[in-house]
């Protein structure tokens, strides 16, 4: 990983921890101030007494040592002493490689880490904080020598793969197989509210087919070719949905959407086709969206045909552009 990578990989990782957080944000780069992925506790907003946890994003080619860490903790020292923002409630060194030795032994003193911290000002400090020099003045000593350095600590690196390996971002981010899917429930019998459109939409597909007419779910079930067209439909829906689910807990936002719209893209021309019924178009959709060669993500191999055909149904229940009947 590259350091904008490591700090993207923890920004994910923090997302195992929001239900710790009223927010979270990344901040590194320039103008950062010394913070890189923050966690608040409470609203920051008009609140200049707000708490929060920053996770510092340290990025070399060996474990970290004393002497990568004394800036970033003299900018969190030097900026909260100039009420940029009130000191951390935590500040955790992550990196890697892990930390040094050294550098952990000195994290469990804290007292002894602020000692140093001030032997080392000169060196490590004071050219390099802010655009000018920063000297460690009495006042500024002051403030420091009151501040709780027990706040300073570190989070193994196996801890944030284990963690990271329960987000959604996991898959992606190292290339893993994803987890086998849950088994899909089973259909009630009753058409729940959230089926109501597209089922409407079956229903006039149906009536546009049959000679006699088809006006309701019970009509449907009444001639059996309408019947078990609509019970495959439900539960070809019931497998989406349950893939919607799957991918909002294990892919990135909007992975699952994406699959979606290759599917509507897929099956525009028979949509926008003139059909003698709208029995014959759903059908043609479905099938074509069997077929489809959907570009491979985690996701699309672990597609099956009834996802398939369930989008279609997904497509016709959230989009007014899908529909089996013109006069829809």
């Amino acid at each position: 990983m590259s350091p904008d990578e490591w700090e993207e990989f923890i920004e994910e990782w923090m997302t195992y921890k929001s239900d710790m957080y009223y927010d979270f944000e990344r901040l590194g780069g320039a103008g950062d101030q010394g913070r890189d992925v923050v966690g608040y506790i409470d609203n920051p907003v008009d609140n200049s007494l707000y708490t929060w946890d920053n996770y510092q994003c340290k990025h070399y080619d060996a474990p970290l040592s004393p002497s990568k860490i004394w800036v970033e903790i003299g900018k969190i020292c030097y900026f909260s002493y100039l009420e940029e923002y009130p000191f951390p409630r935590k500040y955790y060194f992550i990196a890697p490689l892990g930390i040094g030795t050294k550098l952990s032994n000195l994290l469990k003193k804290p007292e002894l880490l602020k000692s140093e911290l001030f032997l080392n000002w000169e060196g490590y400090c004071q050219s390099n904080i802010g655009k000018g020099e920063v000297e460690l003045t009495e006042d500024l000593k002051q403030y420091i020598l009151n501040l709780d350095f027990s706040a300073f600590d570190k989070i193994a690196t196996i801890k944030l793969v284990v963690d990271h390996s329960k987000t959604q971002f996991h898959a992606v981010r190292f290339s893993v197989p994803l987890p086998l899917r849950p088994p899909t429930p089973e259909v009630s019998d009753d058409v729940s509210d959230e089926e109501i459109i597209y089922v409407k939409k079956l229903i006039s597909a149906y009536d546009s087919h049959a000679s006699e007419k088809i006006e309701n779910v019970k009509d449907a079930n009444n001639t059996p070719i309408y019947k078990r067209h609509l019970k495959r439909s439900r539960e070809d829906f019931a497998n989406a949905e349950a893939l919607r689910n799957f991918s909002r807990d294990n892919m990135p936002n909007g992975a699952f959407e994406n699959i979606q719209q290759q599917v509507k893209y897929g099956i525009y021309d028979i949509i926008d086709s003139e059909y003698p019924n709208g029995f014959d178009k759903v059908k043609d959709a479905v099938s074509e969206a069997r077929k489809l060669q959907l570009p491979y993500t985690p996701l699309t191999s672990c597609i099956t045909v009834n996802d398939r055909g369930g989008i279609c149904q997904q497509l016709a229940n959230n989009d007014d552009d899908v529909s089996w009947c013109t006069n829809e």
